[in-house]
């Protein structure tokens, strides 16, 4: 049993969605690469601690939009008439239309938490976005790559709370049993592909390295993806190994590590910068683990609310990560590493070119620096009662808010250029206790 492509009802999905490039072959096994944590997933439906039907506009695609157009014109089939809307920007098969919310929250959520269209009209009519998440489809030359977003709790259980790690696990459903895979991205072109793989492959290994810090292991990522991307559009898979070798030589050298071990800790620099992210970010946030966790956190340093920063704010923000971070790191720290994997996973980082590719991992450094602030606070306020449970809930909850939110990371982004402060000596300073 693959539950790992299955939809809500824990039945496997029949229906492609747009751009899916991936049909069932009677005969021969698509090949699924995952998570191992996905194997056996199962959405906890009304059992979940919160849902996801609320705080983000739910697309509808082209195909199930076609779909309710020949519904019959009363009763739910009116309803969803009436609260579905094509788009009129940017509009694709994928992103079709749009689902008109109540609030903060579909119009379809039941009282009892359950989906009604699921409910009334089966699994089949369920837009792919709902169908699918909170995995990600990708075709690739041979298989199709399957992630999960960490917005979803369950996911977040199984994915941070296994000290273990994350393991990538590859397996061959029966075709008569998979179907097709629903809403299943296109390949890449062959030349982004491979190079793509390739880079991935090696970030993962980076990252994943346990020798050495993990704050190290983060900026060995970014160097790498520096060198790769000023190569701009030339960095295929051709020149691919020849970037790789020269990166392994500047880092045996100590040439790009040694530049940066002695980067300074700049506390204030750090609370002032994330403040700034946290104050653009939570008045559009319609999350509340996410706004009370957050509250939680920065309550702890005594650093809410429209409070500027002070001396006093730094010095219990570094007494709280010596006495109570650090050795709540020195414990559950791959909590974090597995975080930052699924982030490199399910973002396809790795796969883009030029400057794109570093802004993808600036993106990635800056949500580390914000989860990590929170999590020094939330030391600070719960000292020895920490435990990763209270963590797991901040990653979801903080996913689940930032992940959609692209006018977040368009003003992140500027912020840290109109600061001067993108390079690699900056990441450091931003992550480095």
């Amino acid at each position: 049993m693959i539950s790992a492509v299955q939809g809500p009802t824990g039945r496997i999905s029949q229906d492609a969605g747009p751009g899916s490039s991936v049909s069932s072959m009677r005969g021969n096994r698509t090949v699924l690469k995952m998570p191992a944590y996905l194997q056996d997933f199962r959405c906890l439906g009304r059992e979940c601690e919160d849902h996801c039907c609320y705080g983000w506009d739910i697309i509808v695609d082209k195909q199930s939009y076609r779909r309710y157009e020949k519904l019959p014109p009363t009763g739910l089939g009116k309803r969803i008439r009436k609260v579905v809307r094509i788009n009129r920007k940017g509009r694709s098969d994928a992103h079709y239309a749009k689902i008109l919310r109540s609030g903060d929250v579909c119009p379809f959520l039941t009282p009892k938490r359950l989906c009604r269209i699921h409910g009334e009209l089966g699994e089949g009519l369920l837009p792919d976005t709902c169908a699918v998440f909170p995995r990600h489809l990708r075709a690739r030359k041979e298989w199709i790559d399957i992630s999960a977003s960490l917005a979803c709790p369950e996911i977040a259980r199984r994915a941070l709370e296994n000290p273990h790690g994350i393991e990538i696990i590859e397996i061959r459903p029966d075709p008569a049993e998979a179907g097709i895979l629903r809403a299943v991205e296109p390949r890449l072109p062959v030349e982004i592909e491979a190079a793509g793989l390739t880079l991935r492959e090696a970030s993962l290994s980076l990252l994943k390295d346990r020798s050495h810090g993990l704050w190290r292991r983060i900026l060995a990522v970014g160097f790498l993806l520096e060198m790769v991307g000023l190569q701009g559009d030339a960095a295929g898979k051709e020149t691919m190994p020849r970037v790789l070798d020269a990166f392994a030589s500047r880092m045996d050298s100590g040439e790009l590590m040694d530049r940066i071990e002695h980067a300074p800790t700049l506390t204030g620099l750090q609370l002032q910068l994330i403040k700034r992210l946290h104050d653009e970010l939570t008045p559009s946030v319609r999350v509340k683990a996410f706004r009370d966790s957050a509250d939680e956190c920065l309550a702890g340093l005594h650093y809410a609310g429209t409070q500027p920063f002070t001396e006093d704010v730094e010095r219990r923000y570094d007494r709280s990560f010596d006495e109570y971070y650090r050795p709540f790191f020195q414990r559950y720290g791959f909590m974090l590493e597995n975080h930052l994997i699924n982030d490199l996973l399910h973002h396809d980082l790795g796969f883009h070119q030029g400057r794109r590719l570093y802004e993808d991992y600036v993106m990635m450094v800056l949500n580390f620096a914000m989860l990590k602030t929170y999590m020094i606070g939330m030391a600070a306020r719960h000292r020895d009662g920490m435990n990763a449970a209270m963590v797991t809930r901040l990653i979801y909850s903080f996913t689940k808010a930032v992940e959609p939110n692209a006018r977040f990371k368009d003003y992140a982004l500027g912020l840290l250029a109109q600061s001067g402060c993108t390079d690699m000596m900056h990441m450091a300073v931003l992550i480095k206790n």
